[in-house]
């Protein structure tokens, strides 16, 4: 008697939305190839017995929809045939899992239990996707522990620094396009992703089961933003007791040094401990998990500056004892200086950056039918370091909540309903600690920096609901997405005082001064609501058709308080009213979606394509709350004895408003995207796959300036105003690219993962939804079209995990005996990076009168190019002379600089991380692992980009500055770093 299972590739079904689930399809037949009904489908889940069933359709095929991460056993009955079983089904965070069964008679067999080949190939979707598993979470090295470094390893990612969530672009998409889902609920940063620049544990790298990463061409269960969408699936608890304790270790004493570096290494000290525990709480039915990380990492430095001497701070006093209260802000001096006026101050200052981070997950089986879950995380990291060269410091704490409750419902094996309900917070307070109010600058000294504060609370509400219905050939999809968003934001008061000598600083001489009155805390608020329909047919055995249609309603932020003043020249002529909409809503922002795969063999063969709406940065959607917030200038001239302390000026001058324009009619940037690719299984359960990828962004956000004089008409539109900061959605962008992925799951003891990518980015300035670049020509966005800012065009990454074949179960060494105890149970873990370089932009400094537009914006004017003269240096590209000043000239007056944006590359990126690891069994449930880090293998100096104002000659053209100034991530130089790890 014999059963035969073919594990083929077919299209599928999609996977459920916003997903944290996968899915099971397939299709059932005899041994003669013909579909067989009515066959029961039972999946196993093996960690917590939880059982779904199904029964395939008259035409012989059967789904299992949202089905729970984790390994399964399936089990294949129909009468009058045998059982069919296979167990180690491997559930893959998104994807579909296609498992074709043929059956034989019962007479010719009996029950039958195979193993499946773990073969990672979902052709439901014709997504630009990567899922990263376990083994690739726990085993690849990853520099600080961030699990977004890994995204950084996904096809169409970009990265321009230390491989994190604020460093990490795809397919041409600006950082803000990005969309973080944990469990299916949002997790990006609210205001902006850069929000979270200090933190690293967000989401513990150990409370992570998997996730996902869909750079382009996701369907239409997925959006709220343009770019990646990167799913995170929590770990849960199980029917046995599992846990264990980290310590992960490193210290100056393990990192070489830079060529950028001072001649001694700062001192350095990082320690990431934590630990988990998981379990039944009620064998069978309710489980739980719970996960804790901390971080403690002390980076010395040494802060250099110059101070008042002792004399002159004695002569100061007697001259001018209003100025005490800056004359006792700065710090001692070390040492004197040629000028009896002034000393040197040096002095040993520590970074600081403590962080916490900790998540609790319960889930509950109420029948086979109905489970739910809850899960909360909590992180808060305080980072405190030195600021400006004397004693200030400055401090961030980012506080950091998420949690979702679920129910999931399976009305019959063809109808089931998924719901959820999420939030996401983000507290966000920066201080500038200093013993003074303003900066104060005063030649010849190094400035003192001014006390300020700044808040951000930001916290979003979702409510989720996703159903999906099989009928026949058709699986059909709906759901809805009701989103709160909070936003709070302020700051306090700030100013600068200004003595362009010492002799005027002893005697109280102030030169200039300026003052912006505080923020107040104001209150944002708006409502959004999402909706989809999609429908899945599966034409054929090869064939599937997917169409789908997204509904979007971004809305508009109102100030609870009303404490928000819009402006904008083209629908107020300036002012509005404070009871006057911020923009005006967009309604009518549907997505129409599709796509197709046909599958032969081991070939699938797919292509798709749709329209992809964002809502952009919300930190660019709050202009109005500042266009009633005072500036003042003060001068001698028009306070006349200008001295500190400055109040009484204030007191006596009417300060300025400087509002900013936001475009009342802008419009909500969209993607139009497409894709098509071939996917081929080879030798060994790889997976290649050559893709073609190409999207056109429209409306995306664009940063300017209005009401500057027409060079034609010779003034300004609005005489009665000045230059005023503009933002709208005016940009356009292209991006096309080819894309080759190979990829083996972890089996037989090796992983392996790689993708090549050649890609050319093509905008007028705009980025995406959060990230823009000021125009030299205001008139002219046209003439800004070149490569964009991120325009990598050739990216390659790999990853690995290879246990070595020495000790248990191995070919060799599998004799128990002290080599096998020496030299078994290892293992190798890698990750390489390359990258060519990203574009530089050449600018200069110009005054306002040499410009057309009589309106000069630092960073965004350039030269001229010189005819003939090469872009690189006569004796080639170094770090010390990086492009050729000979190369560009000052425009002559009265006109722009014909140098095109973005015209120079910078350096390229070559990194290799490695670990080695063992394992030592201690008891027969308790491991001890060791493990040895090392991040940039070969210590190849990784340098950020050269300097490109050629209003600065002597540093113009250098490479000043590495790629990663930081302790952890992507682009340091070579460090090491111990860990151990307790399992039982």
């Amino acid at each position: 008697m014999r059963f035969a299972c073919v594990f083929c590739i077919a299209p599928s079904i999609a996977l459920f939305a916003q997903t944290d689930r996968s899915a099971l399809a397939g299709t059932v037949a005899d041994s003669t190839g013909a579909r067989v009904p009515g066959a029961t489908v039972t999946a196993v889940q093996r960690a917590t017995g939880q059982e779904r069933k199904t029964e395939t359709t008259s035409q012989g095929t059967y789904i299992i929809d949202g089905v729970p991460l984790g390994q399964y056993t399936i089990t294949v009955t129909k009468a009058g045939f045998g059982e069919y079983r296979v167990t180690d089904v491997e559930q893959i965070i998104g994807e579909t899992r296609t498992l074709n069964v043929q059956l034989t008679p019962s007479e010719q067999s009996g029950s039958t239990t195979v193993s499946e080949p773990l073969v990672r190939v979902d052709p439901s979707s014709a997504a630009v996707a990567a899922s990263f598993e376990q083994a690739q979470l726990s085993e690849l090295p990853l520099n600080g522990r961030n699990w977004s470094n890994l995204t950084a390893l996904s096809p169409g990612a970009i990265d321009n620094g230390p491989s994190d969530q604020r460093t990490i672009r795809f397919a041409g998409h600006g950082l803000d396009d990005n969309n973080f889902l944990f469990d299916g609920v949002d997790a990006s940063g609210i205001l902006n992703q850069a929000q979270k620049e200090y933190v690293r544990l967000a989401i513990p790298l150990d409370s992570i089961s998997e996730f996902q990463v869909q750079s382009q061409n996701f369907r239409a269960d997925t959006g709220m933003f343009a770019g990646a969408q990167m799913s995170v699936a929590s770990r849960s608890g199980t029917n046995a007791l599992h846990g264990g304790a980290f310590d992960f270790f490193r210290n100056d004493v393990f990192d070489a040094r830079s060529p950028l570096d001072g001649p001694s290494p700062d001192p350095f000290l990082l320690n990431q401990f934590g630990g988990d525990l998981g379990g039944p709480i009620v064998h069978g039915q309710t489980f739980f998990y719970a996960n804790y990380e901390g971080l403690r990492q002390h980076l010395g430095n040494t802060q250099v500056g110059l101070v008042p001497s002792p004399f002159f701070l004695t002569q100061a006093e007697i001259a001018s004892p209003s100025l005490a209260p800056i004359l006792n802000a700065y710090p001692k001096g070390t040492s004197p200086t040629s000028n009896p006026q002034v000393w040197n101050y040096v002095a040993g200052s520590n970074q600081v950056d403590n962080e916490d981070s900790g998540m609790f997950r319960a889930d509950h089986r109420f029948t086979d039918r109905t489970t739910a879950y809850v899960r909360f995380s909590a992180d808060e990291a305080v980072y405190t370091l030195p600021t400006g060269a004397l004693n200030a410091l400055a401090t961030t704490d980012t506080k950091l909540a998420n949690g979702v409750a679920e129910l999931f419902h399976v009305f019959s094996p063809s109808l089931v309903n998924e719901a959820k309900f999420g939030f996401n917070q983000d507290i966000y307070h920066t201080a500038n600690i200093s013993p003074v109010a303003y900066t104060v600058s005063v030649s010849n000294l190094s400035s003192l920096t001014a006390g300020s504060t700044t808040d951000g609370h930001g916290t979003t509400f979702s409510y989720i609901d996703d159903m999906t219905w099989v009928k026949g050939k058709h699986i059909v999809k709906f759901g809805v997405l009701i989103r709160r968003i909070n936003m709070n934001q302020g700051n306090s008061q700030s100013g600068a005082l200004t003595y362009l000598s010492l002799n005027n600083f002893v005697n109280n001489q102030m030169d200039g001064a300026t003052y912006t009155s505080l923020l107040p805390l104001k209150r944002l608020r708006k409502t959004q609501a999402y909706g989809y329909l999609e429908d899945t047919y599966k034409a054929t055995g090869a064939l599937t058709l997917t169409l789908g249609l997204r509904y979007s309603f971004f809305n508009v932020f109102h100030e609870v308080d009303n404490r928000a003043i819009p402006f904008d020249f083209e629908t107020c002529g300036g002012y509005c009213s404070p009871l006057a909409q911020f923009t005006f809503p967009r309604h009518g922002d549907l997505d129409p979606r599709a796509s197709v795969a046909w599958a032969r063999g081991k070939t699938v063969l797919r292509a798709g394509g749709g329209l992809y709406h964002t809502d952009g940065q919300l930190d660019d959607q709050n202009l109005p709350i500042s266009n009633d917030v005072l500036r003042y200038t003060l001068s001698p001239a028009n306070s006349p004895g200008l001295s500190y302390p400055i109040e009484p000026y204030l007191a006596n001058t009417t300060g300025t408003v400087t509002p900013r324009d936001l475009y009342r009619r802008r419009k909500d940037m969209y993607i139009a995207a497409w894709t098509a690719s071939i996917q081929r299984t080879l030798l060994g359960n790889a997976v290649a796959t050559v893709s073609y990828v190409g999207n056109k962004g429209t409306d995306i956000l664009t940063t300017t300036y209005t009401n500057t004089i027409n060079p034609n008409a010779g003034v300004a539109p609005y005489p009665q105003f000045g230059v005023v900061s503009w933002r709208g959605n005016d940009s356009n962008s292209t991006f096309h690219a080819l894309q080759v992925n190979v990829q083996r799951a972890f089996q037989k003891g090796w992983l392996v993962a790689a993708n090549y990518m050649w890609s050319h980015s093509i905008n007028d300035g705009g980025i995406g939804g959060g990230e823009a670049d000021t125009p030299q020509n205001v008139f002219c966005r046209a003439c800004e079209k070149a490569a964009g800012d991120y325009d990598v065009r050739q990216v390659f990454n790999l990853s690995s995990v290879y246990q070595l074949p020495f000790g248990p179960g191995k070919p060799y060494l599998s004799t128990p005996g002290l080599t096998r105890a020496i030299f078994g149970g290892w293992q190798l873990s890698a990750i390489a990076t390359a990258r060519t370089g990203l574009p530089v932009n050449v600018v200069l400094n110009r005054a306002n009168a040499a410009l057309p537009d009589r309106y000069s914006v630092s960073g965004s004017e350039r030269p001229d190019l010189v005819p003939g003269v090469p872009l690189t240096p006569p004796g080639g590209q170094t770090p010390q002379l990086w492009i050729n000043p000979a190369a560009f000239a000052v425009p002559a007056a009265g006109a722009y600089g014909n140098t095109g944006r973005n015209l120079v590359r910078g350096p390229d990126l070559y990194q290799m991380d490695a670990s080695l690891s063992t394992t030592i069994r201690l008891k027969e449930r308790v491991l001890l692992l060791f493990r040895a880090e090392v991040f940039n293998l070969l210590n190849r100096a990784q340098y950020g980009q050269p300097q490109a104002n050629l209003s600065s000659p002597l540093s113009f053209g250098e490479i000043t500055t590495p790629l990663n100034s930081g302790a952890t991530g992507g682009g340091t130089p070579r460090q090491f770093q111990l860990a151990l790890r307790l399992k039982f």
